[in-house]
């Protein structure tokens, strides 16, 4: 099913809580309001079921951090028979446990937070002394066949900027077999602390500069035009993926994801709530898939750009009025 601006909806982001066991400055939680309801395995599956009908086959499972679901593996295992593809972005420091019962499971591949390779600089981005977990994370997710593995590094001035840095990262995506995925860090209102946004921000980093000037080969990634630079790097080929949505209407005209909030709600945009569709009353009402495939229909027809080109740089296109700021502090 396509939206009235003719992106194909495809993609479901499904959050499964808001639950973390991280602090890092560069969270923006999904761009969802606090909640600290959570939907059951059996409503989650109900949920995707439906978004079938009107074209989605691809899940990808998030949070807050979705290794603290207690029921991820049933999670998992439900959502397998109806989809084409299940991934799962995760901070990895509980993945090393994880990897092959999820992969059992029905889990293709994970996209892993890694800040950085130094063990003090990811403790102070994230609040936490786990550097170790996350990278023994990443190696159990490469032994089971979790692949492709993306490391997802937001963009920071001091980390992803510095050479030393780029690196070590990327000898160790070589070693583990993973893409690096550089992504860009957005100042979400209520979410990012603006000195932080302001002190870290990067608009592409070392790592984006140094991949797109010796890339021998550039792909664009089908969810929202990104760039993937394949580059040699001490003799070996590593792959960059670049997500650079803020100011971008090339990002958004190709963006093909809906999201769907921990508690229940259909969200078309990470950055604003305008158009929400609630599945909260239907779900306790016990509903059937027909009204849950009329509540996809309605949430696809409200999805706007954005940023649009025509609307001027941060505008909202169309009719559904204006960003509505995100929630304020985690559960």
């Amino acid at each position: 099913m396509r939206d009235a601006f003719g992106r194909e909806v495809s993609d479901l982001r499904l959050s499964l809580t808001q639950r973390c066991n991280l602090r890092c400055v560069f969270c923006h939680m999904e761009g969802q309001p606090v909640a600290r309801e959570e939907l059951a395995p059996s409503e989650i599956e109900a949920v995707v079921r439906a978004g079938t009908r009107v074209g989605i086959d691809r899940v990808k499972l998030t949070g807050g951090e979705p290794t603290l679901r207690r029921d991820l593996l049933e999670i998992v295992a439900r959502l397998r028979p109806h989809v084409r593809e299940i991934s799962m972005t995760t901070n990895g420091l509980l993945l090393a446990d994880l990897a092959a019962p999820l992969r059992a499971a029905g889990l293709d591949r994970v996209n892993v937070s890694l800040p950085s390779l130094d063990p003090a600089t990811y403790e102070r981005l994230t609040g936490v002394d786990g550097m170790a977990r996350t990278v023994a994370g990443i190696r159990a997710a490469a032994e089971a066949g979790l692949a492709p593995i993306k490391l997802n590094v937001v963009a920071l001035e001091g980390s992803t900027a510095e050479a030393g840095s780029v690196d070590r990262l990327l000898d160790f995506a070589q070693d583990v077999g993973a893409w690096v995925q550089v992504i860009e860090f957005e100042n979400v209102s209520g979410r990012v602390d603006p000195r932080v946004y302001r002190a870290l921000h990067s608009e592409l980093g070392r790592l984006t500069e140094e991949a797109a000037s010796r890339a021998f080969r550039t792909e664009r990634n089908r969810l929202h035009d990104r760039p993937r630079y394949t580059f040699d790097s001490r003799g070996r080929p590593v792959t960059v993926e670049v997500v650079q949505p803020v100011e971008n209407p090339a990002f958004c005209a190709a963006c093909h994801r809906l999201r769907l909030t921990s508690d229940g709600r259909l969200k078309g945009c990470l950055m604003t709530n305008a158009g929400i569709v609630d599945l909260r009353p239907l779900l306790a009402a016990g509903a059937e898939e027909p009204a849950l495939v009329r509540a996809f229909e309605t949430a696809i027809a409200r999805r706007r750009p954005f940023f649009t080109a025509s609307a001027g740089t941060g505008a909202l296109a169309g009719p559904s009025g204006p960003a509505l700021p995100m929630a304020g502090a985690r559960p």
